[in-house]
């Protein structure tokens, strides 16, 4: 799974005003990048989301933290830079 994947997924599953805080957050080219992802996400199992929840806990993810800093923490899947539709780091699973 690529990483913009995760990312739609991870925004799905912290809920959609914190999903909405963050995605507010990102410039046009990144919007452009996520929205259409998380569109097209389907029935996920409990196995993907735990894969990818249990991934950005690794990456540092808290519930405290405000949409800055996610938004930072998820920008680090691209090498720090913005988001974008290719291959993030090529260490994230």
């Amino acid at each position: 799974m690529k990483a913009l994947e995760k990312v739609a997924i991870f925004l799905v599953m912290i809920g959609l005003e914190r999903g909405r805080s963050i995605i507010g957050m990102m410039d046009s080219d990144e919007i452009s990048a996520i929205v259409p992802k998380i569109r097209n996400l389907d029935e996920l199992s409990q196995e993907t989301q735990e894969c990818v929840w249990t991934e950005f806990m690794q990456l540092g993810y808290r519930d405290n933290m405000n949409p800055s800093e996610i938004l930072s923490m998820i920008r680090l899947l691209f090498n720090g830079s913005k988001i974008k539709d290719k291959e993030g780091r090529k260490n994230f699973r």
